[in-house]
């Protein structure tokens, strides 16, 4: 029998943890709200970290709200994370929603909005559809489905089209699902289902955030290639049966929405002929996605194909190794739109084959044990030097402009991009012919080129490739003049322009 001083002493000191615990959630609730808005991982409203792509714990990186220019095209990312116009989460009615995941490619690296595929197809398509896209750059099949998860299956879709290819099969200095593993080894163990309880207290999300999801943002956000450094490492970032595995789920969580499903095989220059620095190792990840396809009965649309029978030659449909053009986007538009020609008239694929048996597939490339390349591959053409007088801690972005009298990209005047948060020194790819100028923003606000950003211009005369990495170049901002360490033939001189903007 419990003494009554005892009781009392025990009442008081439950009364008085339960105070102190209802005064901390109190506080947490008012002065704590911005790690809350963190632990929900909303789309944030403000850059930090890396360019337009801040850290987050479920998805490694994600895009930022905004308008701004980027390879000199207006983008806009609504409220969602998504490119593209904002949209409502409850669908319209008689409207039938699309959503399309993928990397860069499906997002439009260097295009506008409205010359994307995804935009094409939505105006293919035109009213009762909505054609989503939900492209994040360097986006991996991991990312693409915790996005769904996230934000995506919530907008109700009737149709499901994969894009996911290159990020996972490029080899980098980080697996995805090593990143990824801890938050869906602890949603899934007992820890993890027993906080389901407790996720409705606002003390117990600010802890969750500090003591877990915290450090993990933080991490993620020095990704490498984000940074504007060069991928590197000899891991393929989603192993070859966990990118099978990763496409199966895919189809199982569409279905679950009752959702269609179909799958979408980039090209890129080199399937049209371009050089390469080695050995091919993308086709085993086709291959996969293939295979999935089959064994789900679901359609796939192949672009190598459609691009080789364009007669375009690759200069014509790629800005980049794989980047589309517009010309580009539009083939892929034609060739998804031809393909739901059914579904849209019948709410269904036809010509569909017998779901196949899954395969167990092996990665020579893992194993070190690539082919070799049929030919010896040239070196990786890049420029390389110093800019210096940069203001400390505000991003670089440099540019490389086309100026070949008869340019043959005049689809977009960019020959490449990269964003640095070090420019001492720097790297970055080149074209091999040609000749380019250098044009550097100094991106105050981390909000990507904008309107008031300072600009430097470089162009006249213009560099000259000559198929091999060119190093050395000294770029002085505050002098607005240009040296380089390595004396340079004439042709490769770059004077400063005396008229770049300070």
């Amino acid at each position: 029998m419990i003494r009554p001083r005892t009781r009392r002493r025990v009442t008081f000191s439950v009364l008085t943890l339960a105070g102190l615990l209802f005064m901390a959630e109190a506080a947490v609730s008012v002065f704590g709200r911005a790690t809350l808005v963190r632990w929900a991982a909303p789309v944030p409203v403000t850059h930090t970290g890396a360019p337009y792509l801040p850290g987050n714990p479920y998805l490694l990186w994600e895009m930022v709200a905004g308008e701004r220019r980027e390879m000199d095209v207006d983008v806009r990312v609504n409220a969602m994370g998504f490119r593209g116009p904002a949209i409502t989460i409850e669908k319209p009615p008689n409207t039938k929603r699309i959503l399309v995941v993928g990397d860069s490619t499906v997002y439009g690296h260097g295009v506008a909005e409205a010359d994307t595929f995804v935009a094409r197809i939505g105006e293919h398509l035109g009213s009762g559809f909505q054609v989503i896209n939900l492209g994040v750059p360097g986006y991996s099949s991991a990312q693409a489905l915790n996005l769904l998860a996230l934000r995506g299956w919530e907008l109700q879709p009737d149709l499901l089209i994969v894009s996911t290819l290159w990020s996972d099969n490029n080899f980098d200095s980080f697996i995805d699902k090593e990143l990824l593993s801890e938050q869906a080894a602890f949603e899934n163990g007992w820890l993890g289902r027993g906080s389901a309880a407790l996720q409705h207290l606002a003390l117990y999300r600010w802890l969750d955030w500090h003591l877990r999801l915290g450090p993990k943002a933080e991490a993620v956000n020095t990704v490498g290639w984000i940074l504007g450094q060069q991928p590197s490492g000899g891991q393929r970032r989603v192993e070859v049966n966990d990118y099978a595995s990763n496409l199966q789920r895919f189809v199982d969580g569409a279905r679950r929405e009752n959702a269609d499903v179909m799958f979408l095989a980039f090209a890129n220059s080199v399937d049209l002929g371009a050089e390469t620095d080695g050995a091919i190792a993308w086709p085993l990840y086709r291959e996969v996605m293939e295979s999935v396809a089959l064994h789900n009965g679901a359609p796939l649309v192949q672009v190598v194909p459609h691009f080789q029978s364009s007669g375009l030659s690759w200069e014509q449909l790629f800005l980049d190794e794989l980047h589309p053009t517009p010309k580009g986007h539009k083939i892929i538009a034609n060739a998804v739109h031809k393909r739901l020609a059914g579904w849209v008239e019948s709410g269904e694929f036809s010509e569909l084959t017998e779901p196949q048996t899954a395969t167990i597939w092996d990665d020579p490339f893992a194993r070190g044990e690539g082919p070799p390349p049929e030919k010896p591959g040239v070196a990786r053409v890049t420029l390389s030097g110093s800019v210096l007088g940069a203001p400390e801690g505000i991003p670089i972005q440099i540019d490389l402009i086309d100026l070949n009298p008869d340019r043959s990209q005049s689809d977009n005047p960019m020959l490449g991009s990269a964003r640095f948060d070090h420019v001492d020194p720097f790297e970055m790819p080149a074209p091999r012919s040609g000749q380019f100028g250098v044009r550097i923003y100094l991106d105050r606000e981390a909000d990507g080129p904008s309107k008031g950003d300072p600009v430097h211009e470089f162009l006249d005369p213009p560099i000259q490739a000559t198929g091999e990495s060119l190093q050395g170049i000294v770029i002085d901002l505050s002098s607005a003049t240009v040296r380089w360490l390595n004396t340079p033939p004439t042709s490769r001189a770059l004077p400063a322009n005396p008229d770049a903007n300070d």
